[in-house]
This record gives C-alpha cells, sequence and structure tokens, in this order.
C-alpha cells in the first residue's frame, strides 16, 4: 500500500514538472511573431543578420547574391581585365570574352571563330613537349561560340592558377597561325563536326525570321569553308576582330588580382587595337515567310511560334523575361499547364529567349501528335492572347520572378559563372555593374509593364509545324 502512494506521489510530481517546462517554451504562435535570426559565417565581409520570415526566406537568397567586389584594370590597347577575388573558394576561373559572332564572320567565313578558338585551346592546353597540360594540372578548358560572343574558360585549382593565366595569355598573344597548328585545328573540328547534331528545326527558324540580319546564321562551322581556308586569312581575320580593345579577361576565384594583372599586362600589352567600329546591322521585324510547313521523317509533330523580343540593353528586357518565364520557363508555366496538364496535347513544351545584343526572339514550341497540330496550335494563341489581354495577377508576378531570381543566383553560384556574366556585361558597354542590377530592373516590372510589353512585341508571329509527310491532315 505504501508503495502505491509513493508511485502516485512521483507521477503527479512528474506531471507538474513536465507542464512548468511546457509553460517555459515559447508556443508555436510566438515562433512566428519573432524573427529568428541568423548569423552567417565571416566570408572574409562584414557578418550580416539577415531575417527568416515564413515566405521568401530572405537570408539564404541575400546570402548567395553578395557578390565579391570587383576590380577593373584596362590596358593601353583596351583590354580590360576583371578580377573577382573569392578567398574561401578553393578553385579560381578564367574567361576570355570576345565581340566576335555571326556578324563578323559573314556567310564566307562562317566557322572561322569556331576554328580560332580550337587552335587557342591546343596552345592552352599542350606545350612545346606535346605534354598535356591541362590534364597535368587537373585543369578544365572550354571553348564556344555564340552569336555575339567567342568565349574561352579555364578552370584550376588556385595553386595553378597564374599558371593557366599565362598559358592563357600567351595563346591569345601570338596573332600569327603556323600551317601546323590550322592543319590540327582543321581536323579537330571537321570531327566534331560530323558527330554534332544541330537543331534543324530552329536554324530554318532563324532563317525565316530574321531574313538579312546576321543572326539568321548559327555559330555551327560550315564543313566546305573549314576545308579551304588558309593560315593568312586565318591570322588576318583573327587580328581584325580578336582585337584587345573587343576583348574581356575575368578572373573568379582564389587569386590575387593584382598579381594575376601584372601577368596580363607583362604579356598581352603588345598586342594592336583594332579601330574600326563594330558592324551595327538594322534589322526589320517582317519575316518573309510568316507560314512554314514541312516534312520530317519523325512520327512527332513541332509546333514553333517565334516572335520579336527586345535585346539584352532593352529597357523592356526586364519585362520579357518576365512574360518568357509566364509563358514557357519549367512546369509552372502557361503553355504546359494548359497544353500538358490541362489537355494532354503535347509530349514536349517551352520556350527560350536568348540574351542577345543584338534584336532577339521568343521562341514558344510544343511537341504534339501530327493529328493534334491545330488544337495545339490554337491553343498556344489563345494562351498568348490572354497575356496580351489580361496581364497577370500580382500573385503570379510575384512568382513569376522568383522563378527568374533564382535561375540568376544559380547561373553566378559558381566561379565560372561569376565571370561569364561579369564579362559579358562588361563586354556589352553597359558595364559589368550592368549584371547586378537585374534583380532590381525584375523587381520594378509591375503588371501593366507586362500587358505593354506583350502587345508591343508579341505580334505577327513566325510559325514553323513539321510532322510526317505522306499523309493528309485536317487541322480543325
Amino acid at each position: 500500500m505504501r508503495g502505491l502512494w509513493l508511485r502516485l506521489f512521483l507521477g503527479l510530481l512528474l506531471c507538474l514538472v513536465s507542464s512548468w517546462s511546457l509553460a517555459a517554451q515559447p508556443t508555436l504562435k510566438s515562433l512566428e511573431a519573432e524573427p529568428i535570426d541568423i548569423k552567417p559565417p565571416n566570408w572574409g565581409r562584414p557578418a550580416q543578420t539577415f531575417t527568416i520570415d515564413n515566405y521568401t526566406l530572405s537570408g539564404a537568397p541575400a546570402l548567395s547574391a553578395k557578390a565579391a567586389a570587383v576590380t577593373k584594370r584596362v590596358l593601353e590597347n583596351g583590354l580590360v581585365y576583371l578580377s573577382a577575388e573569392e578567398p574561401t573558394q578553393e578553385l579560381v576561373s578564367f574567361d576570355y570574352l570576345v565581340r566576335c559572332g555571326v556578324g563578323q564572320e559573314g556567310s564566307n567565313q562562317q566557322g572561322y571563330n569556331a576554328l580560332i578558338l580550337q587552335i587557342l585551346n591546343n596552345r592552352i592546353s599542350n606545350d612545346s613537349h606535346n605534354d598535356d597540360v591541362v590534364e597535368i594540372t587537373g585543369s578544365l578548358v572550354d571553348v564556344g561560340t555564340s552569336p555575339d560572343f567567342c568565349r574561352i574558360n579555364i578552370n584550376t585549382a588556385p595553386i595553378n592558377s597564374l599558371l593557366m593565366l599565362r598559358r592563357l595569355c600567351q595563346a591569345v598573344a601570338r596573332p600569327q597561325f603556323s600551317a601546323a597548328e590550322v592543319e590540327l585545328a582543321r581536323r579537330q573540328v571537321l570531327n566534331a563536326l560530323t558527330s554534332a547534331s544541330n537543331d534543324q528545326l530552329y536554324s530554318i527558324f532563324l532563317s525565316c525570321f530574321y531574313r538579312l540580319h546576321p543572326y539568321k546564321r548559327t555559330p555551327h562551322p560550315v564543313e566546305v569553308i573549314i576545308k579551304r581556308v588558309t593560315p593568312q586569312e586565318l591570322s588576318a581575320y583573327y587580328q581584325r576582330n580578336f582585337a584587345p580593345n573587343r576583348s574581356v579577361l575575368t578572373s573568379a576565384g582564389k587569386i590575387s588580382g593584382r598579381e594575376a594583372f601584372k601577368i596580363v599586362s607583362a604579356t598581352c600589352a603588345g598586342l594592336v587595337p583594332n579601330k574600326e567600329q563594330v558592324l551595327e546591322v538594322q534589322w526589320e521585324p517582317q519575316a518573309v515567310e510568316r507560314e512554314v510547313y514541312l516534312y520530317s521523317s519523325s512520327e512527332l509533330a513541332w509546333v514553333l511560334l517565334g516572335y520579336q523580343a527586345p535585346s539584352l540593353q532593352s529597357s523592356d528586357f526586364a519585362a520579357m523575361r518576365v512574360i518568357y518565364g509566364a509563358l514557357g520557363a519549367g512546369l509552372s508555366s502557361r503553355l504546359w499547364t494548359e497544353l500538358r496538364e490541362n489537355r494532354g496535347l503535347a509530349y514536349e513544351v517551352g520556350a527560350r529567349y536568348p540574351e542577345l545584343l543584338g534584336p532577339s526572339h521568343l521562341l514558344c514550341h510544343v511537341v504534339t501528335k501530327p493529328t493534334s497540330v491545330g488544337v495545339a496550335r490554337r491553343r498556344m494563341l489563345a494562351e498568348i492572347d490572354r497575356l496580351k489581354r489580361e496581364g497577370m495577377t500580382p500573385l503570379e508576378l510575384q512568382e513569376v520572378r522568383e522563378k527568374l531570381l533564382g535561375t540568376y543566383l544559380l547561373e553566378r553560384e559558381t566561379m565560372s559563372g561569376k565571370a561569364l556574366h561579369l564579362g559579358m556585361a562588361e563586354l556589352s558597354g553597359a558595364g559589368y555593374e550592368a549584371d547586378a542590377r537585374f534583380p532590381a530592373e525584375l523587381a520594378r516590372v509591375t503588371p501593366q509593364d507586362v500587358v505593354r510589353v506583350a502587345n508591343k512585341y508579341l505580334i505577327e508571329p513566325t510559325l514553323i509545324i513539321a510532322r510526317p509527310g505522306g499523309r493528309f491532315y485536317f487541322d480543325w
């Protein structure tokens, strides 16, 4: 009996202690009311306090978006060097950008840029003893062409950064190409060309959409031009278009900008600038063929709708990015929701809006059944007309903004991404600071801006339809 009373007493005491401890803790309501302060680690800058609320998680994006201080140095010949020092990163990325795209190549020189970049890649990768420097140092070298730029990207460890920078500068500082260099690069480019699968429908769209503008051509090399080019022609083209005053070199990561600039100055100061102005071709946004119908060997059908869009430097660029995000970027976009989820019309839905220095385009596409082309086309046009007529709700606009901002931050999360976008902003003429202004420009876009820009640009589309031949189609 005495043991029973003792157990009852201990149980009551335990209940009282538990009730007291729970009462001393804050409730869920008080946690929601009181912000939680998180202090991030000190990454070479004063620690900041971020407040997390129940919607935006403002602390993490602000920390990611915090960019390192960028230092700009310019040689007398016009070559720009940008350095973004990140002492805590165990990686260094170099980006060498040249404003030389399809407008400089011309139709009879298509492939010169790819051939030159392959020669420069070989110079960086192989030393005088034919040893692979890239493999020895564990570095990565990548080259690429675009409608506006040529790019060389190097990623390496900090211990090898000055070595790889010196090799990059030595490669671009030699404007003459030997016959052996050209022949080796020619074989490499042709081998890559035969195994590459180009987007033929996109090339057809560009040709129809841009008419006489250089953007009608893709940066892909043409086999017959690559085979007949001589070292003398390639050297003259290099000196004219790969000039230092049309180039930007950017470094990002654990490297001293001061030490790196000593190498750049000592190696590239002798390059001769080109005083010729970059040719700006005017464009008439009226395609020759508004509708193009093609037959393919595939059992699927493609529907492409292309509209004119503002350039990277236009004041309408941010609003058009919002329109692109709302229509075709991701699984929450309007076209995906309407054509794929609601109606089951599409195997694939998407859109692209390239960031070009000249006139750009918004291209929406859907892959569907050959018999569903008519209804898919009508639904695409209906969604675009609805956007022009009704615009976007504030909630949808906010969601699209956050999606675009997330993509923006992810693209600049790596050292390579930071170097690329800083260099692109500088080479565009807007200055490297322009890249950091995009989030603020995105935040200023209003529903009224969306309607205005949509009605300004989304008119008179270029339509391309490709589906299996040998059949009769009734598009109702």
